[in-house]
């Protein structure tokens, strides 16, 4: 082996090993910062899972959302045909279905409460013949659904579109507490990350003072700044690595137990979604990012 790469090979070994003991320099202030990063990597996982279900959940209110065309009662059933395969060929438009006067009827009796249904008199809750229009899974946007309703009212066999489109408020509903709860998730992230960052930094510069004298003897014998800072670099990398990945098993540990209960208890059949490699791929790489950042902050100190 050649000298450079023995040299180079013993000052990794020796930056690996410094930065190793770093992390046992203030060892509750160690843990602490972990720990710390462990909390917040769950709560960001576990925040993003969340999100990821309720887009899931959207996606299927949306498949769930109608509108409710009557027709003009002079319209003939050639003409329904021609207006239903002219509405179905809308790239927004899943299906067209018809609903005879009867049909219409009987769905108004199921929104009312049964007893005012049987004190009526037979025949006096109204009906009329109508489209029932299914949007599109891919539909979410209500200003599709508020510009497929401008399209229908201009069609001449239409007599009432009916407002709000059946669905659309809850999709308008969801999709406003999806917002919200993705806004505020990522703004709680975001500074609590940031607070454990500086924990983090606090940390290792304090790992710093403890090697100034150690540090000032390995200057005086020609050592770069660059091998000066690497323990630093790799206590902090460490430190980010441990939280974050023991902040995504800790998410997964809940997530699994919560899923238990979602399909034991309540019988719901889409628990809360944990993509396993994806997520721990990023916390590895956001453990590194942090440990890099971390020790770049630190290490603006002047050395010795």
């Amino acid at each position: 082996m050649s000298k450079p790469f023995v040299t180079g090979a013993r000052r990794f070994l020796h930056a690996l090993g410094e930065g190793f003991k770093g992390l046992f320099v203030a060892p509750g202030q160690t843990l602490a910062c972990i720990l710390s990063l462990a909390i917040a990597g769950s709560l960001l996982v576990l925040s993003l899972s969340f999100a990821d279900l309720a887009v899931s959940m959207l996606d299927r209110t949306t498949r769930n959302t109608e509108v409710l065309v009557y027709l003009k009662e002079q319209v003939t059933s050639k003409e329904i045909m021609v207006l239903m395969d002219r509405i179905k060929g809308r790239p927004d438009v899943l299906a067209v279905k018809y609903l005879t006067a009867d049909q219409d009827r009987a769905l108004n009796e199921e929104l009312l409460p049964q007893d005012i249904v049987a004190s009526m008199p037979q025949g006096s809750i109204p009906g009329q013949h109508a489209l029932n229009i299914a949007f599109d899974s891919g539909t979410a946007d209500l200003q599709v659904i508020e510009d497929l309703s401008k399209f229908l009212k201009t069609l001449e066999e239409v007599d009432i579109v009916a407002e709000p489109p059946v669905g659309a408020a809850r999709v308008q509903a969801l999709a406003t507490v999806i917002q919200y709860g993705q806004v505020i998730a990522a703004i709680l992230a975001a500074l609590l990350l940031g607070g454990i960052l500086f924990f983090v930094v606090g940390t290792l510069a304090r790992t710093m003072d403890s090697r100034l004298e150690e540090m000032a003897i390995l200057k005086l014998l020609g050592a770069t700044d660059l091998h000066l800072k690497a323990p630093l670099y790799i206590q902090g990398i460490v430190q980010g690595l441990l939280g974050l990945i023991a902040g995504a098993v800790v998410a997964k540990v809940i997530i699994a137990a919560t899923n238990g209960y979602i399909v034991a208890t309540l019988g719901l059949m889409r628990p809360i979604p944990f993509n396993q490699p994806l997520i721990f791929t990023l916390a590895a790489i956001g453990g590194v990012l942090v440990g890099i950042l971390a020790a770049s902050i630190a290490s603006l100190r002047r050395l010795p």
